[in-house]
């Protein structure tokens, strides 16, 4: 019978000091003992489990945006996901995006702990004036894109903004801003009347869109609710600024007008004068802020397919409203509405194995559960919860006052055997669950040598999050222990039979002569032969005389 071991851990899950933060899922079998029984523990959930995650902040940095309210705001999150990052050992890293004319990575992705203070500073700088969220969200992109261990689930992207932006940029160089401009509408003639159009230069700026709306007949074409098609009454409604943009992005790709040749670096210089090459004032003439509508649009929903959870705050301090717009941007993200607080934000974050998590683990052919209570245990952040029977297959653990329990354990015997572990608290690396219980071999290898056994054929724990939603289902490693059948007995080989007749011829020496031992008896012998002999024939001859 094998004697008892030290634990068997699965190959790719080396033990690891419960007393620091669990790195992995663990799972771990003793060797069996004098009862062929086994103890299994399953320890969860890892760092790697509970997945690490990136936050990046994209902050309109303009002046018509209220940035003491999102520095505030960010602040009173960014407090609460470092203290639980540090007490429950989460790996969250946390970069900082400003924009203005260009976006500015203030801030690389930095672990939420250690690089708390560095965070905050950057969030609360201050920069130039413009507006560019493309920029912003571009460079956000770029370093999200660059982390290749988190996955695009775990990628979360934090925009506030007022919803103005009238910069762009292209082929994905965030720091370079472009715009178009209509110029002096004075120093342009009305073909139909021959006169002067009317206004000031809006010099690239937010302001481009009414030198159109001003000088053009703006009952020219009609939204589908009968309002005239212009900008201002597309910002109504997140389903007319689409229709609004889509015309105005054909325009600018198809046009025989070739309308996309007015765009113009927008440089310190060009702010301040201009453009030498005016747009000429058209009802179908995309002015800056429908280019940069679609690009910030296009480079969103490409963070959108890319799997990354998008956020969209709205706060505004300025006359533009510019709320329409970020609802148009979230339509595909965040059920299409707008974040108004951190709250399901937070909880993705730092609740990543909330309450209704399960693991389940299917034991398999080889071994039977062994369902007594004094065979079952459970660790929890080094607390030893005892196990309750609550009716044959089923215990609990760490009763409450309402009579529920923190976790139970569900045993389903049978063909498909298998344990059902369930949480109904939030786990976490640094206060890692340890579920304990015995298994029997009970289909023993017969053909003799050394077996690797496996204690079950899976593992896996199912994460739910803070916010109800499933996350990605992680495996466990299967461990294994050892059975030795020994060799059958060999049976040593029958000697032959002795032969029956002991007696052994004589022997002769070299020369021929009898052997000498019982030499006298011999010559007795022959002798009464030969006397014998003469008797006969002496009694022959007499008989022969008579006659």
């Amino acid at each position: 019978m094998p004697a008892p071991a030290a634990p068997a851990f699965a190959e790719d899950a080396p033990a690891t000091d419960q007393a620091a933060v669990l790195e992995q899922n663990q799972k771990t079998a003793t060797e069996l003992d004098e009862n062929l029984e086994t103890k299994v523990t399953l320890s969860f959930p890892g760092k790697r489990e509970a997945e690490p995650a990136d936050v990046v902040f994209v902050l309109d940095k303009s002046g018509a945006s209220a940035e003491k309210d999102i520095y505030n705001q960010a602040k009173s999150f960014l407090e609460e996901v470092k203290a639980k990052a540090q007490a429950d050992g989460l790996d969250i890293r946390v970069g900082v995006v400003l924009f203005e004319k260009a976006g500015n990575i203030k801030q690389q992705l930095t672990d939420v702990v250690t690089g708390y203070d560095d965070i905050l500073a950057a969030m609360n700088s201050s920069l130039d004036s413009g507006t560019n969220m493309d920029a912003g969200l571009l460079a956000a992109k770029s370093m999200l894109d660059a982390d290749t261990s988190v996955k695009a689930e775990n990628k979360h992207v934090i925009l506030i903004s007022d919803g103005a932006t009238y910069l762009y940029c292209k082929n994905g160089d965030y720091t370079t801003p472009y715009t178009r401009s209509f110029g002096d509408p004075t120093k342009q003639t009305n073909p139909e009347t021959g006169v002067a159009y009317t206004g000031t230069n809006g010099m690239g700026g937010i302001w481009e869109s009414v030198r159109r709306e001003y000088n053009t007949n703006n009952a020219w074409k009609k939204f589908s609710d009968g309002s005239n098609f212009i900008f201002s009454q597309a910002m109504t409604s997140p389903q007319k600024l689409g229709e609004y943009l889509a015309y105005y992005r054909d325009q600018y790709q198809n046009s025989d007008k070739n309308w996309a040749q007015y765009d113009y670096e927008y440089t310190v210089e060009a702010a301040a004068t201009g453009t030498t090459n005016p747009i000429p004032i058209d009802v179908n003439a995309p002015c800056n802020i429908d280019v940069a509508y679609w690009s910030t649009d296009d480079t969103f929903q490409s963070m959108v397919k890319a799997g990354y959870d998008m956020n969209v705050y709205y706060k505004n301090k300025a006359d533009f409203n510019g709320q329409v717009f970020l609802e148009y941007l979230a339509r595909n993200s965040n059920n299409g509405q707008l974040n108004t607080d951190f709250d399901k934000l937070k909880a993705k974050l730092i609740d990543k194995i909330a309450a209704g998590s399960t693991v389940e683990d299917t034991i398999g052919n080889n071994f039977d559960f062994v369902n007594d209570a004094s065979k079952i245990s459970l660790n929890v952040a080094g607390e030893d919860l005892a196990p309750e029977k609550i009716d044959e297959t089923t215990y609990g653990f760490g009763k409450r006052a309402d009579g529920t329990y923190r976790f139970t354990l569900k045993y389903t015997a049978g063909e498909n055997e298998k344990l059902v572990f369930t949480l109904n608290e939030a786990a976490v690396p640094a206060k890692p669950v340890a579920l304990t219980y015995s298994e029997v071999l009970v289909n023993k290898p017969t053909e003799a040598g050394a077996h690797s056994l496996k204690v079950n054929e899976s593992a896996t724990l199912y994460p739910v999050d803070g916010n109800g939603d499933k996350g990605t289902a992680s495996d466990f490693p299967v461990p294994t222990v050892s059975y030795t059948v020994a060799a059958p007995e060999q049976k040593p080989e029958p000697k032959p039979e002795e032969p029956t007749d002991t007696k052994k011829p004589a022997k002769t020496d070299k020369k021929g002569n009898l052997p000498k031992t019982g030499d006298n008896a011999l010559a007795a012998t022959v002798a009464a032969l030969a006397l014998g002999s003469v008797i006969c024939a002496a009694g022959v001859h007499l008989n022969r005389r008579r006659s």
